[in-house]
Order: structure tokens, then C-alpha cells, then sequence
């Protein structure tokens, strides 16, 4: 998943945050943070592209 805004969070194994900005990578151990603060880029689910057809 990608950053849609920036955010600032602390990798496994680390002890410091990092600044990640819009269009970077998100580490896994991050996305359950990230997604609960609404700054991901979430993919389309299939189901809804049917439904809108």
C-alpha cells in the first residue's frame, strides 16, 4: 500500500520515527496504523467496479 499523506511512524527493529511522505511505501507493520488515520491509498475492491456497472 501507498502513503497518501505523510506520515510519521517507527519501523520494527527501530527505535526513532521516520517521515514517510505521499507515494512512498508502507511497511507492513505499519498499515494497521496507517489505515486507522485514514493516510493510505486504498485500492478499489472488484466488488464495488461490478456493482457500479
Amino acid at each position: 500500500m501507498i502513503f497518501s499523506k505523510e506520515f510519521r511512524g517507527v519501523r520494527d527493529g527501530e527505535i526513532y520515527p521516520e517521515t514517510f511522505q505521499p507515494g512512498d511505501e508502507c511497511p507492513p507493520e505499519l498499515v494497521d496504523a496507517a489505515l486507522s488515520l485514514e493516510v493510505l491509498e486504498v485500492p478499489e475492491l472488484v466488488e464495488s467496479k461490478k456493482k457500479d456497472k
